[in-house]
C-alpha cells in the first residue's frame, strides 16, 4: 500500500495505490471514509462513500486485475460542491457476455449499487485499464 502527494486540498488524504489484493479492501474503505469525513459529509454520507469505495475496488481486484501484484488507484479531489473518487484497473477490457451472466446469479450488482447511492458515476474502459469515477455532493 502507498500514499502519495495529490492536487487535492489539504483537507484530503493522499491517493492511494494498493496491490489487488482483497485483503486490503479495509485500508481502501478506511481510506474513503477518511476523505469523505474530511470534506464535511455527515455520517450517511460516509457510510454511503464507503459502500461504494467497497463496491469499486472489490470490482476491480476481482475483474479488473490480472493478479494479486496488479496495482489499484484510488483518487480523491474536491470538484466544485462535490467530492470525486476515481479507482483505476489495469484490465482494459470489456467483460464477455458469458462472464455477466455467470456473475449476475451471485453478485454483478456493485455498479448498479454505486449508481443508486452516489450522485454521478461514469466508467471509462480503455487499453491501459479502467476508471471507475464517482461523486457525492457536499452539502451548501
Amino acid at each position: 500500500m502507498t500514499r502519495t502527494n495529490s492536487t487535492t486540498r489539504s483537507t484530503s488524504p493522499p491517493d492511494l495505490r494498493i496491490s489487488a489484493d482483497i485483503a486490503l479492501l479495509k485500508d481502501a474503505r478506511e481510506w474513503a471514509g477518511e476523505a469523505a469525513a474530511n470534506a464535511g459529509l455527515d455520517e450517511d454520507g460516509c457510510f454511503q462513500v464507503k459502500l461504494a469505495m467497497s463496491e469499486a475496488v472489490t470490482n476491480a481486484i476481482l475483474h479488473g486485475s490480472g493478479s494479486s501484484k496488479d496495482p489499484v488507484e484510488l483518487g480523491v479531489r474536491e470538484e466544485g460542491k462535490a467530492i470525486v473518487f476515481e479507482v483505476r484497473d489495469t484490465a482494459g477490457r470489456e467483460p464477455s457476455s458469458e462472464d455477466w451472466v455467470k456473475r449476475v446469479g451471485e453478485g454483478g450488482r456493485g455498479l448498479e449499487l454505486i449508481s443508486l447511492i452516489m450522485d454521478e458515476v461514469q466508467l471509462t474502459r480503455g487499453e491501459g485499464g479502467s476508471v471507475l469515477r464517482f461523486s457525492k455532493s457536499l452539502a451548501a
